[in-house]
Protein backbone atom coordinates (compact mmCIF):
# COMPACT_ATOMS: atom_id res chain seq x y z
CA UNK A 1 0.00 0.00 0.00
CA UNK A 2 2.84 2.24 -0.14
CA UNK A 3 4.38 4.22 2.99
CA UNK A 4 3.30 6.74 4.89
CA UNK A 5 2.58 10.54 3.84
CA UNK A 6 6.17 12.36 5.43
CA UNK A 7 4.19 14.80 8.71
CA UNK A 8 7.49 16.07 9.40
CA UNK A 9 6.69 19.80 8.52
CA UNK A 10 6.91 23.07 10.39
CA UNK A 11 4.44 22.69 13.33
CA UNK A 12 3.25 25.31 15.37
CA UNK A 13 1.63 24.71 18.52
CA UNK A 14 -2.26 24.46 18.01
CA UNK A 15 -0.92 22.90 14.81
CA UNK A 16 1.22 19.80 16.65
CA UNK A 17 -1.80 19.36 19.36
CA UNK A 18 -4.38 19.24 16.49
CA UNK A 19 -2.00 16.53 14.79
CA UNK A 20 -1.63 14.84 17.81
CA UNK A 21 -5.13 13.85 18.97
CA UNK A 22 -6.39 11.07 17.26
CA UNK A 23 -8.77 9.70 19.26
CA UNK A 24 -11.28 12.65 20.64
CA UNK A 25 -14.70 11.53 18.56
CA UNK A 26 -14.90 15.49 17.74
CA UNK A 27 -11.78 17.57 17.58
CA UNK A 28 -12.10 21.34 16.66
CA UNK A 29 -9.27 23.51 16.03
CA UNK A 30 -10.36 27.05 16.97
CA UNK A 31 -8.04 29.62 15.37
CA UNK A 32 -7.73 32.96 14.41
CA UNK A 33 -7.03 34.68 10.59
CA UNK A 34 -3.73 32.88 9.06
CA UNK A 35 -3.09 30.58 11.95
CA UNK A 36 -2.30 27.79 9.64
CA UNK A 37 -5.90 25.97 9.94
CA UNK A 38 -6.48 25.37 6.44
CA UNK A 39 -2.82 23.32 6.34
CA UNK A 40 -3.35 21.94 9.43
CA UNK A 41 -6.72 20.27 8.41
CA UNK A 42 -5.16 18.79 4.80
CA UNK A 43 -2.54 17.25 6.97
CA UNK A 44 -5.06 15.64 9.15
CA UNK A 45 -6.88 14.28 6.46
CA UNK A 46 -3.84 12.25 5.01
CA UNK A 47 -3.00 11.46 8.65
CA UNK A 48 -6.27 10.12 9.11
CA UNK A 49 -6.64 8.27 5.98
CA UNK A 50 -3.29 6.11 6.49
CA UNK A 51 -4.21 5.76 10.27
CA UNK A 52 -7.62 4.22 8.41
CA UNK A 53 -5.91 2.69 5.47
CA UNK A 54 -8.83 0.87 3.17
CA UNK A 55 -11.83 2.58 5.27
CA UNK A 56 -13.21 5.71 3.18
CA UNK A 57 -13.48 9.06 4.65
CA UNK A 58 -15.14 12.87 3.80
CA UNK A 59 -14.01 16.08 3.48
CA UNK A 60 -16.46 18.34 3.71
CA UNK A 61 -16.04 22.00 2.90
CA UNK A 62 -18.41 25.34 2.72
CA UNK A 63 -18.91 24.81 -0.99
CA UNK A 64 -17.37 23.47 -3.90
CA UNK A 65 -16.30 27.35 -5.33
CA UNK A 66 -14.34 27.16 -1.48
CA UNK A 67 -12.97 23.62 -1.71
CA UNK A 68 -11.45 24.46 -5.02
CA UNK A 69 -10.38 28.08 -3.95
CA UNK A 70 -8.80 27.04 -0.25
CA UNK A 71 -8.53 23.56 0.26
CA UNK A 72 -7.44 22.07 -3.44
CA UNK A 73 -4.22 24.17 -3.81
CA UNK A 74 -3.28 22.93 -0.69
CA UNK A 75 -3.52 19.28 -1.15
CA UNK A 76 -1.83 19.52 -4.59
CA UNK A 77 1.10 21.67 -3.19
CA UNK A 78 1.76 19.43 -0.28
CA UNK A 79 1.27 16.41 -2.31
CA UNK A 80 3.52 17.66 -4.99
CA UNK A 81 6.48 18.74 -2.52
CA UNK A 82 6.50 15.13 -1.40
CA UNK A 83 6.37 13.73 -4.89
CA UNK A 84 3.38 11.59 -3.99
CA UNK A 85 0.91 10.35 -7.02
CA UNK A 86 -2.67 10.94 -6.09
CA UNK A 87 -5.51 10.93 -8.28
CA UNK A 88 -8.17 13.75 -8.18
CA UNK A 89 -11.32 13.53 -9.66
CA UNK A 90 -14.03 16.20 -10.19
CA UNK A 91 -16.68 14.32 -12.09
CA UNK A 92 -16.49 10.97 -10.94
CA UNK A 93 -19.33 8.27 -10.16
CA UNK A 94 -19.91 9.37 -6.48
CA UNK A 95 -19.07 12.89 -7.07
CA UNK A 96 -15.24 14.54 -6.59
CA UNK A 97 -13.35 12.65 -4.71
CA UNK A 98 -9.70 11.61 -3.84
CA UNK A 99 -7.35 8.42 -4.35
CA UNK A 100 -4.21 7.95 -2.35
CA UNK A 101 -1.60 5.59 -3.03
CA UNK A 102 -1.61 4.03 0.62
CA UNK A 103 -4.86 3.02 0.58
CA UNK A 104 -7.55 1.62 -1.79
CA UNK A 105 -10.35 3.70 -0.16
CA UNK A 106 -12.19 7.06 -1.49
CA UNK A 107 -11.93 10.10 0.07
CA UNK A 108 -15.26 11.69 -0.44
CA UNK A 109 -15.82 15.53 -1.50
CA UNK A 110 -18.92 17.05 -0.31
CA UNK A 111 -20.04 20.68 0.93
CA UNK A 112 -22.72 22.07 3.23
CA UNK A 113 -24.94 23.49 0.49
CA UNK A 114 -27.13 20.41 -0.18
CA UNK A 115 -27.95 17.89 2.70
CA UNK A 116 -24.87 15.19 2.83
CA UNK A 117 -25.76 11.79 1.62
CA UNK A 118 -23.79 8.96 0.00
CA UNK A 119 -21.60 6.51 1.09
CA UNK A 120 -20.45 5.39 4.80
CA UNK A 121 -17.65 7.07 6.04
CA UNK A 122 -15.23 6.22 8.70
CA UNK A 123 -13.75 9.32 9.40
CA UNK A 124 -13.79 13.09 7.95
CA UNK A 125 -12.48 16.43 8.32
CA UNK A 126 -14.35 19.58 7.77
CA UNK A 127 -12.57 23.01 7.00
CA UNK A 128 -14.18 26.72 8.27
CA UNK A 129 -16.58 24.62 10.20
CA UNK A 130 -18.28 28.20 11.46
CA UNK A 131 -19.95 29.07 8.49
CA UNK A 132 -21.35 25.85 8.15
CA UNK A 133 -24.91 24.84 9.24
CA UNK A 134 -25.37 22.99 12.21
CA UNK A 135 -27.29 20.57 10.88
CA UNK A 136 -24.28 19.86 7.96
CA UNK A 137 -22.15 18.99 10.89
CA UNK A 138 -24.41 16.56 13.07
CA UNK A 139 -25.12 14.69 9.50
CA UNK A 140 -21.52 14.39 9.55
CA UNK A 141 -22.07 12.62 12.96
CA UNK A 142 -24.29 9.83 10.85
CA UNK A 143 -22.11 9.12 7.91
CA UNK A 144 -18.84 8.25 10.17
CA UNK A 145 -20.10 4.97 11.33
CA UNK A 146 -17.77 2.25 9.50
CA UNK A 147 -16.90 -0.24 12.16
CA UNK A 148 -13.70 -0.97 10.97
CA UNK A 149 -12.11 2.42 11.35
CA UNK A 150 -9.53 2.15 14.29
CA UNK A 151 -9.90 5.82 14.40
CA UNK A 152 -13.27 7.31 13.62
CA UNK A 153 -12.54 11.27 14.11
CA UNK A 154 -14.06 13.98 12.91
CA UNK A 155 -11.80 16.48 12.91
CA UNK A 156 -12.79 20.39 12.16
CA UNK A 157 -10.99 23.67 11.98
CA UNK A 158 -12.29 27.35 11.48
CA UNK A 159 -12.52 30.44 13.25
CA UNK A 160 -14.49 31.56 15.43
CA UNK A 161 -17.81 33.51 15.10
CA UNK A 162 -19.17 34.64 18.60
CA UNK A 163 -21.82 33.43 20.78
CA UNK A 164 -24.20 33.82 17.91
CA UNK A 165 -23.18 31.28 16.78
CA UNK A 166 -24.51 27.64 16.67
CA UNK A 167 -21.48 26.26 17.56
CA UNK A 168 -20.63 28.16 20.31
CA UNK A 169 -23.51 26.44 22.41
CA UNK A 170 -22.57 22.89 20.95
CA UNK A 171 -19.12 22.82 21.01
CA UNK A 172 -18.07 25.46 23.72
CA UNK A 173 -20.95 25.62 26.36
CA UNK A 174 -22.22 22.05 26.47
CA UNK A 175 -19.89 19.91 24.15
CA UNK A 176 -21.30 16.31 23.74
CA UNK A 177 -19.08 13.72 25.08
CA UNK A 178 -15.70 13.35 23.73
CA UNK A 179 -15.46 16.72 22.22
CA UNK A 180 -11.89 18.14 22.05
CA UNK A 181 -11.85 22.20 21.09
CA UNK A 182 -7.98 23.53 20.69
CA UNK A 183 -7.27 26.85 20.29
CA UNK A 184 -4.90 29.07 18.18
CA UNK A 185 -3.41 32.25 18.07
CA UNK A 186 -2.73 33.80 14.52
CA UNK A 187 0.79 35.11 16.12
CA UNK A 188 1.78 31.59 16.62
CA UNK A 189 2.20 30.89 13.04
CA UNK A 190 4.63 33.90 12.12
CA UNK A 191 7.11 31.70 10.66
CA UNK A 192 4.44 31.26 7.21
CA UNK A 193 2.89 34.97 7.43
CA UNK A 194 4.39 38.57 5.91
CA UNK A 195 5.65 40.60 8.66
CA UNK A 196 2.54 43.35 8.72
CA UNK A 197 0.03 40.68 8.51
CA UNK A 198 -0.36 40.61 12.13
CA UNK A 199 -0.05 44.61 12.32
CA UNK A 200 -2.82 44.24 9.27
CA UNK A 201 -5.43 42.60 11.85
CA UNK A 202 -4.75 44.53 14.54
CA UNK A 203 -5.54 47.85 12.75
CA UNK A 204 -8.66 46.60 11.48
CA UNK A 205 -10.26 45.01 14.33
CA UNK A 206 -10.89 45.87 17.77
CA UNK A 207 -10.10 44.31 21.24
CA UNK A 208 -13.13 42.26 21.03
CA UNK A 209 -12.55 41.44 17.30
CA UNK A 210 -9.10 40.43 17.59
CA UNK A 211 -9.96 38.23 20.45
CA UNK A 212 -12.09 35.87 17.94
CA UNK A 213 -9.72 36.78 14.60
CA UNK A 214 -6.05 36.70 16.19
CA UNK A 215 -6.67 34.68 18.65
CA UNK A 216 -9.28 32.46 18.09
CA UNK A 217 -11.25 32.81 20.88
CA UNK A 218 -14.99 32.52 21.44
CA UNK A 219 -15.94 36.03 23.01
CA UNK A 220 -19.41 37.96 23.04
CA UNK A 221 -18.60 39.94 19.79
CA UNK A 222 -20.96 43.06 21.66
CA UNK A 223 -19.27 44.94 24.48
CA UNK A 224 -16.08 44.79 26.11
CA UNK A 225 -14.73 41.58 28.66
CA UNK A 226 -14.65 42.16 32.21
CA UNK A 227 -12.28 39.60 32.09
CA UNK A 228 -10.00 40.81 29.58
CA UNK A 229 -7.28 38.37 30.95
CA UNK A 230 -8.89 35.16 30.45
CA UNK A 231 -7.62 32.61 28.24
CA UNK A 232 -9.09 29.08 27.39
CA UNK A 233 -5.18 27.88 26.22
CA UNK A 234 -4.06 29.07 29.21
CA UNK A 235 -7.10 28.89 31.93
CA UNK A 236 -8.77 26.04 31.30
CA UNK A 237 -7.70 22.49 32.64
CA UNK A 238 -9.09 19.27 33.28
CA UNK A 239 -8.61 18.80 37.30
CA UNK A 240 -8.33 15.92 39.15
CA UNK A 241 -9.80 16.69 43.43
CA UNK A 242 -6.38 16.14 45.70
CA UNK A 243 -8.44 14.44 48.09
CA UNK A 244 -6.10 15.45 51.03
CA UNK A 245 -6.72 19.14 50.42
CA UNK A 246 -9.52 21.48 51.07
CA UNK A 247 -12.51 23.04 48.78
CA UNK A 248 -12.20 26.21 48.61
CA UNK A 249 -15.99 27.03 47.65
CA UNK A 250 -16.89 30.80 46.44
CA UNK A 251 -20.33 31.71 46.70
CA UNK A 252 -22.80 34.45 45.24
CA UNK A 253 -25.75 34.65 47.20
CA UNK A 254 -28.88 35.13 45.05
CA UNK A 255 -32.34 33.42 44.67
CA UNK A 256 -32.09 32.39 41.42
CA UNK A 257 -29.60 31.24 40.60
CA UNK A 258 -27.94 30.47 43.99
CA UNK A 259 -24.52 29.98 42.50
CA UNK A 260 -21.19 28.36 44.21
CA UNK A 261 -18.15 26.78 42.44
CA UNK A 262 -15.35 24.50 43.73
CA UNK A 263 -11.74 25.24 44.18
CA UNK A 264 -8.42 23.51 45.30
CA UNK A 265 -5.80 25.60 46.20
CA UNK A 266 -2.05 24.44 46.23
CA UNK A 267 -0.48 27.60 47.15
CA UNK A 268 0.27 28.52 43.41
CA UNK A 269 -2.91 27.55 41.08
CA UNK A 270 -6.00 27.67 41.94
CA UNK A 271 -7.87 24.93 40.31
CA UNK A 272 -11.27 24.74 39.32
CA UNK A 273 -13.19 21.45 40.56
CA UNK A 274 -16.75 21.61 40.44
CA UNK A 275 -20.18 24.17 40.44
CA UNK A 276 -23.34 23.83 41.93
CA UNK A 277 -26.44 26.17 40.46
CA UNK A 278 -29.43 25.95 42.23
CA UNK A 279 -32.30 27.66 39.81
CA UNK A 280 -35.11 29.65 42.26
CA UNK A 281 -33.40 28.36 45.67
CA UNK A 282 -32.03 29.23 48.71
CA UNK A 283 -29.31 29.24 51.34
CA UNK A 284 -30.75 26.23 52.78
CA UNK A 285 -30.63 24.13 49.67
CA UNK A 286 -27.53 25.14 48.68
CA UNK A 287 -26.48 24.03 52.14
CA UNK A 288 -28.14 20.61 51.30
CA UNK A 289 -26.57 20.44 47.78
CA UNK A 290 -22.91 21.32 49.27
CA UNK A 291 -23.30 18.36 51.65
CA UNK A 292 -24.90 15.84 49.46
CA UNK A 293 -21.56 16.72 46.52
CA UNK A 294 -19.15 15.56 49.64
CA UNK A 295 -18.74 18.89 50.13
CA UNK A 296 -18.36 19.09 54.62
CA UNK A 297 -17.76 21.33 57.05
CA UNK A 298 -14.69 18.91 57.49
CA UNK A 299 -13.41 19.67 54.41
CA UNK A 300 -14.40 23.03 53.10
CA UNK A 301 -13.53 26.60 53.66
CA UNK A 302 -16.13 28.99 52.30
CA UNK A 303 -15.94 32.29 50.68
CA UNK A 304 -19.18 33.74 50.48
CA UNK A 305 -21.06 37.11 49.64
CA UNK A 306 -20.18 39.91 51.94
CA UNK A 307 -24.21 40.55 51.69
CA UNK A 308 -24.38 37.39 53.23
CA UNK A 309 -24.12 39.23 57.09
CA UNK A 310 -26.81 41.55 56.40
CA UNK A 311 -29.62 39.77 54.59
CA UNK A 312 -30.72 36.20 53.74
CA UNK A 313 -33.01 34.64 50.94
CA UNK A 314 -34.95 33.50 53.95
CA UNK A 315 -35.16 34.67 57.82
CA UNK A 316 -31.54 34.35 59.24
CA UNK A 317 -28.45 36.29 57.67
CA UNK A 318 -27.19 33.86 54.85
CA UNK A 319 -23.77 32.88 56.96
CA UNK A 320 -25.90 32.44 59.99
CA UNK A 321 -27.27 29.47 58.65
CA UNK A 322 -24.44 28.22 56.55
CA UNK A 323 -22.86 28.24 60.41
CA UNK A 324 -25.59 27.42 62.92
CA UNK A 325 -28.00 25.15 60.52
CA UNK A 326 -24.89 23.67 58.62
CA UNK A 327 -22.06 23.62 60.52
CA UNK A 328 -19.72 25.50 58.13
CA UNK A 329 -17.13 27.22 60.96
CA UNK A 330 -14.67 27.80 58.21
CA UNK A 331 -16.00 31.07 56.59
CA UNK A 332 -13.81 33.88 55.07
CA UNK A 333 -15.57 36.93 54.26
CA UNK A 334 -14.23 40.64 53.83
CA UNK A 335 -17.06 43.20 56.01
CA UNK A 336 -17.22 45.35 52.66
CA UNK A 337 -16.81 43.53 49.02
CA UNK A 338 -13.19 45.34 46.71
CA UNK A 339 -14.69 47.85 44.00
CA UNK A 340 -15.10 46.54 40.83
CA UNK A 341 -11.97 47.78 39.00
CA UNK A 342 -9.61 46.28 42.07
CA UNK A 343 -11.69 43.31 41.52
CA UNK A 344 -11.00 43.27 37.88
CA UNK A 345 -7.51 44.14 38.10
CA UNK A 346 -6.61 41.51 40.64
CA UNK A 347 -8.48 38.49 38.91
CA UNK A 348 -7.02 39.52 35.26
CA UNK A 349 -3.82 40.00 36.96
CA UNK A 350 -4.27 35.71 38.21
CA UNK A 351 -5.55 34.86 35.06
CA UNK A 352 -3.20 36.41 32.81
CA UNK A 353 -0.38 34.48 34.99
CA UNK A 354 -2.25 31.52 34.98
CA UNK A 355 -2.97 31.44 37.96
CA UNK A 356 -6.98 30.62 37.75
CA UNK A 357 -7.64 27.22 35.97
CA UNK A 358 -11.19 26.33 34.94
CA UNK A 359 -12.41 23.20 34.52
CA UNK A 360 -14.40 23.51 31.35
CA UNK A 361 -16.32 20.04 31.93
CA UNK A 362 -17.04 20.69 35.37
CA UNK A 363 -17.46 24.44 35.51
CA UNK A 364 -19.19 25.32 32.20
CA UNK A 365 -20.74 28.46 33.94
CA UNK A 366 -17.67 30.27 35.40
CA UNK A 367 -15.97 29.49 31.81
CA UNK A 368 -19.11 31.17 30.31
CA UNK A 369 -18.31 34.22 32.82
CA UNK A 370 -15.26 34.73 32.14
CA UNK A 371 -15.43 34.84 28.48
CA UNK A 372 -18.88 36.78 28.24
CA UNK A 373 -19.05 39.17 31.24
CA UNK A 374 -19.02 42.84 30.27
CA UNK A 375 -18.03 46.04 31.80
CA UNK A 376 -19.61 49.49 31.71
CA UNK A 377 -16.96 51.80 30.36
CA UNK A 378 -17.77 54.48 32.27
CA UNK A 379 -18.46 53.10 35.66
CA UNK A 380 -16.15 49.82 35.24
CA UNK A 381 -18.62 47.83 36.96
CA UNK A 382 -19.80 44.82 35.11
CA UNK A 383 -23.07 44.87 33.37
CA UNK A 384 -25.12 42.78 35.47
CA UNK A 385 -28.30 42.76 32.22
CA UNK A 386 -27.57 39.50 31.52
CA UNK A 387 -29.48 37.56 34.25
CA UNK A 388 -27.28 34.28 33.33
CA UNK A 389 -24.37 36.28 33.88
CA UNK A 390 -22.10 37.47 36.53
CA UNK A 391 -23.39 35.12 39.49
CA UNK A 392 -20.22 32.60 39.38
CA UNK A 393 -17.52 35.47 38.58
CA UNK A 394 -19.10 37.38 41.95
CA UNK A 395 -17.46 34.58 43.74
CA UNK A 396 -14.97 34.05 42.43
CA UNK A 397 -14.16 37.74 43.03
CA UNK A 398 -14.35 37.76 46.49
CA UNK A 399 -12.89 34.32 46.98
CA UNK A 400 -9.63 35.60 45.28
CA UNK A 401 -9.76 38.42 47.07
CA UNK A 402 -8.94 36.93 50.23
CA UNK A 403 -7.35 33.70 49.46
CA UNK A 404 -4.67 35.58 46.98
CA UNK A 405 -5.04 38.92 47.96
CA UNK A 406 -3.63 41.62 46.01
CA UNK A 407 -1.97 43.40 49.14
CA UNK A 408 -1.27 42.16 52.47
CA UNK A 409 -4.65 42.51 54.14
CA UNK A 410 -4.96 44.72 57.62
CA UNK A 411 -5.60 43.03 60.49
CA UNK A 412 -8.92 42.31 62.14
CA UNK A 413 -10.61 43.20 58.28
CA UNK A 414 -12.02 39.56 57.74
CA UNK A 415 -14.71 37.47 59.97
CA UNK A 416 -14.79 33.66 60.30
CA UNK A 417 -11.90 31.28 61.39
CA UNK A 418 -8.40 29.91 60.72
CA UNK A 419 -7.39 33.10 58.37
Amino acid sequence: MGKAIDWNYVRNPHQQKFHDNVTSRRLHLSSGFGAGKTYAACMKTFQLSWLNRDVPGGIVSESYQEFKKDWLPLFEEILDERKIKFKYVQNGKYGPHFKFPWSDATIFITTAEKKIRGPNWGWSVINELTLIPLVRYKEVFSRVRVKKAKFPQIASVGTPEGWANDYYKFLIKNPPKNTKVIYGDSRDNLLNLQPEYIDDLVDTYDSIMQDAYVRGLWVNMVGNRFYYSYDPRVNDRINKVVKWGWFHIAMDFNVNPMATSIWQWDGKKLRGIDQIKLPNADTRAMGRAMKARGYTPDNSILYPDPSGNNRSTKGNPDIVILREEFGYTEIRVRKKAPGFRQRQLHVCNLLDKGIIEVNPETQPDVKTDFEGVEQDQVTYQKDKSNPELTHFSDGVDYMCDILIPFKKPEKKIFQGIRM
